[in-house]
């Protein structure tokens, strides 16, 4: 089965996209948005290519970007609404959304930087759970440097915070090897 970052037409701006124009048909949820992808997969003949779980949390993460920039907020229950500024914003972008145009706004330019700078396990606005990707990146890339693999084989796009975050676990994973065994040697000289 392939994986969600593998597929072309789900990444970051598709679900963004997604919704924000579910959300301008009034109050709708995650599975509101989760309908809108299958539909448009089904409109170009691809099955949808991972669990709707999988799906529905990236579709959580995206959310609390575009709640963080204003351009949804929360209307209860799980649900969201669509603000002026998230109207304005996909009129002026209706190919879609990413963290590129979420920059320009200062509420997310703030968020970015307290998320930068407070440690990894925050709670998400819409899941209440802490989900934060980069310790599950963090760790399969320490564990791929115990593995053998290479540093190249990081699986994650160049330009996304979770290859930085595999590539992190991966040399500290190194980096904790080196240090193991400059202190055995020290310990034998000894």
């Amino acid at each position: 089965m392939m994986e969600l970052k593998e597929y072309p037409l789900l990444h970051q701006v598709d679900l963004m996209l997604a919704l924000l124009k579910v959300a301008t048909e009034g109050r709708a949820t995650l599975d509101d948005a989760l309908s809108r992808l299958k539909g448009n997969l089904r409109s170009v003949g691809e099955p949808l290519p991972v669990p709707d779980s999988e799906i529905r949390g990236e579709l959580a993460r995206a959310l609390d970007r575009l709640t963080q920039a204003v351009l949804l907020e929360p209307a209860g229950d799980g649900g969201f609404m669509i603000t002026p500024r998230g109207m304005r914003t996909l009129a002026e972008h209706p190919g879609g959304i990413d963290d590129s145009v979420l920059m320009r706004f200062p509420e997310f330019r703030a968020f970015i930087d307290q998320e930068s700078a407070r440690p990894a396990g925050r709670k998400t606005v819409f899941t209440g759970r802490t989900d934060d990707p980069r310790i599950i990146e963090y760790d399969e890339g320490y564990a791929a440097f115990h593995d053998g693999q290479p540093l190249q084989a990081n699986p994650y796009e160049a330009d996304r915070v979770m290859h930085l975050a595999w590539e992190n676990g991966w040399c500290q994973a190194r980096d904790d090897a080196l240090r193991g065994e400059s202190w055995s040697a020290a310990v034998r000289k000894a």
